[in-house]
């Protein structure tokens, strides 16, 4: 006699085990740039750097004012000249250069109530050294102002 099974097709057998992992695929396009991002604040501006204008002066005295910030002052006169630093007209980091142009000698001078330091022979009153030398006024505080270049 024969017998004859037919399979069961409602009926599932154990699962195997799972098979080796394939190989990774190949690495997909880049995609789009996003978008900017917000521009960020405006810097602080810079000190000024360059000489703005030359103020020629010909007497015997002169005294800065508000205008010479950042300029040079050029003196010239064959006579002795006395630059005067006023009160009250310059802040901290204010630059005034200065230069002697003739043969009469430069001498600073203390405004009321202004004190200058320098390494001048006489620190509170320094002097160009001679024709053609210059120096710069730094305002270091109010009506503190420090004197440096070629002096005597």
């Amino acid at each position: 006699m024969s017998v004859s099974i037919t399979p069961n097709p409602n009926v599932a057998g154990p699962t195997g085990p799972t098979g080796p992992t394939g190989t990774t695929g190949a690495t997909g396009s880049t995609g789009g740039t996003g978008t900017a991002g917000a521009t960020g604040a405006t810097g602080a501006t810079g000190a000024a750097g360059a000489i703005l204008a030359i103020n020629a002066q010909t007497g015997t005295t002169y005294t800065l004012v508000a205008g010479d910030l950042n300029d040079l002052v050029t003196l010239n006169n064959a006579a002795g000249i006395t630059l005067t630093v006023p009160p009250s007209v310059f802040s901290a980091n204010d630059t005034i250069n200065i230069a002697q142009i003739g043969v009469g000698q430069v001498t600073f001078a203390q405004g009321a109530g202004v004190t200058i330091n320098s390494t001048g022979a006489t620190s509170t009153a320094p002097k160009l050294r001679v024709q053609y030398s210059s120096a710069t006024v730094i305002c270091r505080a109010s009506n503190t102002f420090l004197v440096v270049g070629d002096i005597s």
